[in-house]
């Protein structure tokens, strides 16, 4: 094919070289998810490029578009509730297609609007991508000349070759996991080299004794290495302070420090360019003039306790009850829609109300004893209504009367998922037991 000045092709391509990185195309498509059914709202002609649309045909074959691409990142359907593409899917899905907003999305994924709001970046992220590198094929592809004039386009994207390395490590070592304690001690051997500035002194505050991650140590220590060392930029009176604790299921390992008031720390200077594999979160706070770093990643042994009770106050209880355990809190508040939720969140036990506003617990209690897929999941019941003997009879692997005190609580989820507890019933904790 003959290449002139007027050729479309090479138009398009002049247009992409406005964004050279794959980080300005996704700064760009963050503000066009933002406008999607903007009827007035016009694409550039280089995000319609790469996206694989013509800007001359308007913003509807724009939205098609990137419908499509959202579309085509669907799972299958036995990928697990927890993998990374189905959460991926579900956000881009829930936003762009459905057009809810983040609260109808957190209520329809049964979490929380911050973390819906988190999932949306890193989903926005991989979707920025795969754009990317399928704009980077469809070049190769085509064997569109100026390829040696313009390398960086063409580039392989830093943040899919480190995606491939870090799954390529864990392949190699599956099951690796991390004694939180261990790593961040050996990660303090390197504090000089990392904080060159002087005067900067790194103390470690409080580590849960025991706390293991069920991530590679070697990912789990460059991301502490990365973290720390940003952080150490910005401190103000040089001292930085390290916690890390179990909470809600997750190995939390916090880094904090006194930052300047005009620092211009935000978290874009964490999760840039630092290697974080899936299942792990980075996330930064600046409460006046204290920063706080959090990285968090699924606690070995991590437990989901589904607890169904239209009462927020219970919840409350529940979640303060396992601060510092294993056991991760999701909570709904109605019966209906129960099963799809189980499909979604995979609970190792559930915790049930039976004086429910839309469906009666007995009933429910019933259902989920009979059906195949949810029989070997163990059920508590805990309410007012006291029927020890009629919840185990009808399948409850536990009954807990209201009021339930939290080492009580605890006991029970112990209890019911403990290897000797599979397939039988136990009677509850005496008070004295409880104390």
């Amino acid at each position: 094919m003959m290449w002139t000045e007027s050729t479309p092709e090479l138009i398009q391509l002049c247009t992409i070289m406005e964004m050279v990185t794959c980080e300005e195309f996704e700064q760009e498509l963050v503000k066009a998810l933002a406008h999607l059914y903007d009827p007035d709202y016009q694409p550039s002609a280089a995000l319609c490029t790469l996206i694989g649309c013509d800007s001359r045909d308007g913003v509807l074959a724009f939205q098609t578009a990137i419908i499509h691409v959202i579309e085509s990142l669907a799972p299958p359907p036995n990928t697990p509730p927890a993998a990374h593409t189905r959460r991926v899917y579900e956000v881009l899905h829930n936003r762009y297609v459905l057009k809810l907003t983040q609260d109808e999305t957190a209520d329809r994924l049964h979490v929380s609007r911050s973390s819906v709001q988190r999932a949306q970046r890193e989903a926005v992220h991989t979707l920025a991508g795969v754009l990317w590198e399928r704009y980077q094929a469809r070049l190769v592809a085509r064997g569109e000349p100026g390829q040696e004039e313009a390398p960086d386009v063409r580039a392989p994207d830093w943040r899919s070759q480190v995606q491939r390395e870090l799954a390529s490590l864990q392949a190699r070592a599956p099951g690796a996991v991390s004694d939180v304690g261990e790593v961040i001690s050996s990660m303090l051997e390197f504090v000089d080299v990392l904080t060159p500035e002087p005067g900067v002194q790194v103390e470690v505050e409080s580590v849960q004794p025991g706390l293991v991650a069920a991530v590679h140590p070697v990912m789990l220590q460059q991301i502490l290495i990365s973290a720390l060392k940003r952080l150490a930029r910005y401190t103000s009176n040089g001292w930085i302070a390290i916690y890390a604790r179990l909470e809600d299921g997750n190995a939390r390992i916090t880094l904090t420090g006194a930052v300047a008031a005009q620092g211009g720390l935000n978290e874009a200077d964490f999760s840039g360019d630092i290697p974080v594999p899936e299942g792990v979160s980075i996330e930064v706070c600046i409460d006046g003039s204290q920063a706080f770093v959090w990285i968090e990643a699924p606690a070995e042994g991590k437990l989901t306790v589904l607890v169904v009770d239209d009462n927020e106050d219970m919840a409350r209880l529940y979640r303060g009850a396992t601060v510092g355990t294993r056991y991760h809190i999701v909570h709904t508040v109605q019966g209906r829609g129960l099963f799809e939720l189980i499909r979604a969140s995979a609970p190792d036990v559930v915790v049930l109300d039976v004086m429910l506003p839309d469906i009666d617990g007995w009933r429910l209690l019933m259902r989920l004893h009979e059906d195949s897929t949810t029989r070997a999941i163990p059920v508590i019941v805990c309410s007012v209504v006291r029927e020890e003997e009629l919840a185990l009879s009808l399948g409850a692997a536990r009954y807990l009367p209201k009021p339930v005190r939290p080492r009580e609580f605890v006991q029970a989820l112990d209890q019911v998922l403990s290897p000797a507890a599979k397939g039988a019933p136990v009677s509850p904790v005496s008070s004295g037991e409880a104390g």
